[in-house]
C-alpha cells in the first residue's frame, strides 16, 4: 500500500487546499484531507518488480467522506491505470455510500440522477466500503507477468469548475484481484 505521502496529489502542499492530520482509523501517521479545490488529481506509481509475477492486480483508491464533503459528485471523476502499452480509463461518481434509511422521496431523486447519469456517461462500478470503515474507489486493474515496469494510478477531476472538499485520502492498495 502507498500512503497518502507517497502519492502525486495536486496542491498538497498548499494549507488553503490539503491539510495533512493524524487519523486514529488510518494505518499511516496521517492522512490528506481535502479542504477546497476545484482541480483535484491524484497519481500513484509504483513497480511492479514490487509485486509477484504472473498474477493480475487490482489498485484502489482508499477514502473517507468528511462529514462536511461537498461537491464530489456534482461531475464524474476520471480513474485510470496504466502499465507498459496497457490503459484502462472509466468515469466514477464520489458519493459516501447512502444509509438504509432513505425516504421515498430522496431514492427518487437518487434513482431519477442514476438514470440520467447513465444516458451521459459510461459509469465504472467501483466504489464500496470496507470492513474497516474506509472505501474503496477501483482505479484499474492489470496482470504482472514477469515485469518490471511502472504502474500509474489516477484519480481526476479538473472539467469541472465547481469547488469541492471533504475527501480523506489514506493512499492506494495494490492487491490481487478478486472476481466473483
Amino acid at each position: 500500500m502507498l500512503s497518502a505521502r507517497e502519492l502525486s496529489i495536486k496542491w498538497a502542499s498548499h494549507p488553503l487546499y490539503w491539510s495533512w492530520k493524524p487519523l486514529p482509523q488510518s494505518r499511516f501517521a496521517e492522512v490528506a484531507e481535502l479542504r477546497t479545490i476545484s482541480w483535484l488529481e491524484i497519481q500513484g506509481l509504483l513497480n511492479t518488480r514490487l509485486l509477484s509475477p504472473k498474477t493480475c492486480y487490482g489498485a484502489y483508491l482508499i477514502v473517507k467522506f468528511a462529514d462536511r464533503a461537498y461537491g464530489l459528485d456534482s461531475v464524474p471523476s476520471e480513474v485510470s491505470l496504466e502499465v507498459g502499452n496497457y490503459k484502462s480509463h472509466g468515469t466514477m461518481y464520489l458519493s459516501r455510500p447512502k444509509s438504509e434509511k432513505q425516504s421515498l422521496e430522496n431514492i427518487h431523486y437518487v434513482n431519477r440522477i442514476k438514470t440520467l447519469r447513465s444516458n451521459v456517461f459510461e459509469e465504472r462500478q467501483g466504489l464500496g466500503e470496507r470492513k474497516d470503515g474506509w472505501i474503496e474507489i477501483e482505479l484499474g486493474y492489470f496482470y504482472n507477468d514477469l515485469g518490471d515496469e511502472e504502474v500509474k494510478m489516477c484519480l481526476k477531476e479538473v472539467k469541472g469548475e465547481h469547488l469541492k472538499g471533504g475527501l480523506i485520502v489514506e493512499g492506494i492498495e495494490i492487491r490481487p484481484k478478486e472476481y466473483s
